[in-house]
């Protein structure tokens, strides 16, 4: 072996250690590369590590089905104020006892103007309905907790139609009604068919408790939106949403936190490289 040598001249061991190790002067780093850490959806948990990364296109379309249907929510919360409105102040009718019997005068212009509004208010609830549905939809396949809102919104959606053909049969026992009794005139109770229209109520009633377990999906699903995209303007709006006069602001509030989960996916999504 010669002297400060790193092998031995009789057998070629290395004596010492190896010659390559990280003290030796010299010596080449280590070859290693860097691993991109294992995706998870903006550091978010609940997407499970058998759920596929959803790409941010997947993403982007969520968020823009969310902001459409703030915006026709906002719409609708509008047209329900106006309702609302109209209702305190028009006298839809009045019922007066004579030896001859019981009439009804109903007052009916404002009656076809306040089922008018309130078919419009429920055609864009449906939309809005469809559009958060088709939200929940498509992050379901990525998280796990859409699942659930994705199908209690389609009960309220289907509660929801059922609802507006019960207020179409209850306009058209009124118009029979006024059709019997002749334009202008009161209405003689036997022109109503209260078993009918008393039958009729009770449905609305019975389907309006879909329409609220559904609708109490849809709170969950948007308060979960909060959660996945880190807005906490998603969990507040979902609060005022609880509250009819504060549905305008929920909606704004909905629609601000969707604008800017957006804006984040946008530039964040590319960056990271992991998609």
């Amino acid at each position: 072996m010669v002297a400060g040598g790193a092998f031995c001249a009789t057998c070629g061991a290395p004596v010492g250690g190896s010659p390559f190790a990280p003290s030796s002067p010299g010596a080449p780093p280590p070859s290693w590369q860097p691993r991109a850490p294992a995706y998870q959806p903006y550091g978010f948990p609940g997407s499970g590590p058998s759920a596929p990364a959803p790409s941010s296109a997947t993403e982007l379309r969520a968020l823009s089905s969310v902001s459409l249907a703030a915006i026709l929510g906002l719409v609708g919360s509008v047209i329900g104020l106006v309702e609302l409105f109209a209702t305190s102040i028009v006298s839809y009718a009045s019922v007066t006892t004579v030896g001859s019997g019981t009439t009804l005068s109903l007052n009916l212009n404002g009656l076809y103007l306040t089922f008018g509004l309130a078919g419009v208010g429920l055609l864009f609830s449906g939309l809005e309905l469809w559009l958060y549905r088709q939200a929940f939809r498509t992050l379901a396949p990525h998280d796990a907790r859409f699942s659930s809102p994705a199908t209690l919104v389609l009960v309220a959606l289907v509660a929801l139609t059922i609802l507006f053909l019960l207020a179409l049969a209850i306009l058209s026992v009124v118009y029979q009604a006024g059709v019997c009794a002749g334009a202008g005139n009161p209405i003689p109770s036997s022109c109503i068919n209260l078993g009918g229209l008393l039958g009729l109520v009770v449905l609305i009633l019975a389907v309006g408790i879909f329409v609220l377990v559904g609708y109490i999906g849809l709170l969950i699903g948007i308060w979960r939106l909060g959660t996945r995209y880190q807005e906490g303007l998603f969990k507040t709006g979902a609060v005022q949403l609880i509250f009819p006069l504060l549905n305008v602001i929920g909606n704004v509030l909905i629609l601000a936190a969707a604008n800017s989960a957006r804006r984040t996916v946008g530039r964040i999504v590319p960056a990271a490289g992991f998609l």
